[in-house]
């Protein structure tokens, strides 16, 4: 298949991405969220924890060691914020899809992760500001219940 193949096939799946309600745009990125994490994203966050010990405010006190994220204690043992510097979403970057609403895909990965680290915890994740909207950074709000 060819370039020109994808790029019209990744526009007509950002067309879909707009399209959809939030729901269902949940159901299919939360899909595409855990097959990205999987890649080696999980691992960086596995060996994080390890090194804190599993102390959740030194482990987003210390989110910048991995590279390209930084994390920030909101509340401490509760509420913190993951930013993220630029868009780095292969789906992004080399698709060419621009739409806000892939940004679903980050939002359902930061949860991913969370609950793969910690599983015990129940943790809600809010998307605040994203590139793909304008912003300078991603910034995603981390509440643990």
């Amino acid at each position: 298949m060819d370039k020109k193949f994808f790029c019209q096939w990744f526009k007509g799946f950002e067309n879909g991405l707009d399209e959809m309600d939030s729901d269902s745009r949940s159901c299919l990125l939360k899909h595409c969220a855990r097959q990205c994490a999987d890649t080696g994203v999980l691992q960086s966050y596995l060996k994080l924890y390890q090194t804190v010990n599993g102390n959740r405010d030194e482990f987003y006190s210390r989110l910048c060691e991995i590279g390209n994220v930084r994390g920030e204690v909101v509340v401490p043992d509760k509420e913190y914020f993951i930013y993220f510097p630029e868009c780095a979403c292969d789906i992004h970057t080399a698709g060419g899809v621009n739409t806000p609403n892939l940004c679903e895909c980050s939002r359902q990965s930061i949860i991913y992760v969370g609950e793969s680290i910690w599983s015990e915890s129940k943790l809600y994740v809010e998307q605040v500001e994203t590139v793909l909207s304008g912003d300078k950074e991603c910034k995603f709000r981390i509440i643990f219940e």
